[in-house]
């Protein structure tokens, strides 16, 4: 069963006996379990070595060579072909020795010496093999056939022989005349030759049979010698030779090289003259035996002139001859034919067997303490490069409180798949809904949640890629979840994010509309699925955003949300790529800058700290 090819099998041994169970790996077992499937399991049956043992996915049987009391772990690896295709091919090497000489060269590397050596064996033996195989499979066919049509003749002469005797003796007719002796030599001589005929026609469709399925041609050239067709003969050492040039090509280069294409094109040259040369072989005796039938037919027409009895004579001691000489002519070819079958040689031969060096090919000791030393130096270097190259990011919270006086409100970790999403509504109980809960608390803490008035929260960060979408909308989630009204409203229109992340589809009016004052308050405000939560998309990229958050309507546009609302939540720009978020921080109670670990740079703490400083000598 292909389910079990590639599987790993214990054989634990028992008292008298043993037990098979398959072995999976924890990864596996772990997918299997995810995706609810099955494993593949074997009963812990006990068996007795020497007997086949049957299972949904196998047959076995196991020989046991010699006691052993720990568990034996073996591989099912497939059929033959998966053998060679996974485990063989990788280690087999075989090329020519020089491009003017045919000789090719088989290596093939294991770990255990015998068997690269039994390997290396068998692959030569059953090359040397499949060339006889493939020389011998047609002269079996032409022998065959002879053999059948000796022993129809050899019945037919006995038959004749018979019936001329007694045709003799019953007419008293001792010696033919001289007129009937010459038409049963003509006519003997055109029966042997019409037989002779049908043998190469049997021959000739059995090489056109051949030719259609095969692609070796070599195996051919017996029946060919059978024919006397020397041209076809001269054709395919032709194709043997150039086959050898294209072979001993491949060995350097690929198919596509132009010697090889221009060979291949001659091979198929060559292969087409072949296959016309037998088509026309066969049309000229098919014609051969039209003509002697006609010949035939003539001759019996005047044998008809004669008288009867002597007729008859003529018929019979006819039928003896060819019968007589067919006879001879097919235990020649039968003897011809056995001696071409024993001669039979295979075109390669084995000129030095295989053999193991005593020490080992590879892997080459003193070349891979060189490799690691140097491989050791190189990585070293990498290590100090990228430690070199990381030290300018924030690598903790000390880093920030070592450059900034400004509280730390929180930190929140990032989700394995890095995507963003509403994960304190998928899950509420998991320690990222929990981290905007303390997240939640330490800024309604700082904002003195004494007062009424709606607080304004700007959520930004230094440069794109540290969070700063995710944190906005879930920060709004949590706000929600605890019963504030909330709207989050996306004011950075250089890359919208805010209403992908709410699944909004559908935006006529947004906030790049209002600006321009193309829409109204009302419209540009859309709810989403949850209770007291609404959101002021950005529905595409303006061509001028920088110009739009510079309008009179947005301190507008806050001043009438606050009415209306518990807490706005600002989704800004980086300040650290983009000027736009100091322009909207003066409209916020809270500026909250995200700092990503490993990945945010020191650089941007120290524009942090002057604006900071900054705004506390403005106010």
């Amino acid at each position: 069963n292909s389910k079990i090819i590639g599987k790993k099998i214990i054989l634990t041994p028992q008292k008298d006996g043993y037990t098979v169970q398959l072995k999976h790996s924890s990864i596996k077992k772990m997918q299997y379990k995810l995706l609810g499937k099955p494993l593949l399991t074997l009963k812990k049956q006990k068996f007795n070595y020497n007997e086949t043992i049957s299972t949904k996915y196998f047959r076995l049987k196991i020989n046991k060579l010699s006691n052993f009391k720990e568990p034996i772990k073996f591989k099912l690896n497939g059929d033959h072909r998966y053998i060679y295709e996974k485990i063989i091919k990788k280690s087999l090497n075989i090329s020519q020795v020089e491009k003017e000489v045919s000789i090719i060269k088989i290596a093939y590397k294991d770990n255990i010496r015998k068997r690269a050596i039994a390997y290396i064996d068998s692959l030569t033996d059953s090359l040397v093999k499949e060339s006889v195989k493939n020389k011998t499979e047609e002269n079996k066919k032409v022998l065959e056939f002879i053999n059948q049509e000796l022993s129809r003749t050899k019945d037919k002469l006995k038959k004749s022989e018979k019936e001329l005797e007694r045709y003799r003796i019953s007419n008293k007719v001792i010696q033919p005349s001289v007129q009937a002796s010459t038409f049963i030599k003509e006519l003997s001589e055109l029966d042997i030759s019409i037989s002779e005929n049908r043998l190469k026609e049997s021959i000739v469709e059995n090489l056109i049979k051949f030719v259609k399925g095969n692609y070796n041609l070599d195996s051919i050239a017996p029946s060919l010698m059978e024919l006397d067709e020397k041209p076809t003969l001269k054709l395919i050492s032709i194709l043997q030779d150039t086959q050898l040039k294209r072979d001993g090509l491949l060995a350097d280069f690929t198919e596509k090289h132009p010697d090889v294409k221009a060979l291949e094109s001659k091979i198929n040259l060559l292969r087409n003259k072949i296959n016309l040369n037998i088509n026309n072989l066969q049309k000229q005796i098919e014609q051969k035996s039209s003509n002697l039938k006609k010949l035939k037919a003539s001759y019996e027409s005047e044998l008809k002139t004669l008288p009867i009895k002597e007729r008859k004579l003529i018929n019979i001691e006819r039928d003896y001859e060819v019968s007589s000489k067919m006879y001879n002519f097919l235990l020649k070819k039968q003897a011809e034919n056995e001696i071409i079958q024993v001669a039979t040689l295979s075109d390669y031969r084995v000129i030095d067997k295989a053999y193991s060096n005593s020490s080992p090919v590879s892997p080459k000791s003193k070349i891979i303490i060189i490799v690691f030393i140097m491989l050791g130096l190189i990585i070293g270097i990498i290590i100090a490069y990228i430690h070199n190259a990381i030290k300018d990011k924030i690598r903790s919270v000390e880093d920030i409180e070592s450059e900034i006086d400004s509280p730390i409100y929180g930190t929140i970790p990032a989700l394995k798949d890095n995507i963003a999403r509403l994960d304190v509504y998928t899950n509420p109980n998991a320690y990222f809904a929990e981290s905007y809960r303390t997240l939640r608390t330490n800024l309604q803490l700082s904002l003195n949640r004494e007062d009424s008035e709606c607080k304004v929260i700007l959520v930004s960060s230094t440069i794109s890629g540290e969070g700063k979408n995710i944190t906005a909308v879930n920060l709004s989630a949590i706000f929600q979840m605890a019963n504030y009204k909330v709207i989050t409203i996306d004011l950075d229109m250089r890359t919208p994010t805010v209403a992908k992340l709410f699944n909004m589809e559908t935006i006529s009016a947004d906030i790049s509309s209002y600006l321009r004052e193309e829409s109204s308050m009302e419209e540009i405000i859309y709810p989403t699925i949850y209770k007291n939560l609404n959101i002021i998309p950005v529905k595409e990229s303006p061509s001028n955003p920088s110009e739009l958050i510079l309008s009179a309507r947005l301190p507008q546009l806050i001043k009438e949300l606050k009415k209306s609302y518990d807490y706005i939540i600002i989704n800004s720009t980086p300040f650290g790529a983009i000027t736009d978020t100091k322009h909207i921080m003066k409209f916020s109670d809270i500026n909250l800058v995200l700092f990503r670990e490993d990945y945010s740079k020191k650089i941007f703490m120290s524009k942090l700290k002057s604006m900071i400083e900054r705004d506390r000598v403005e106010s």
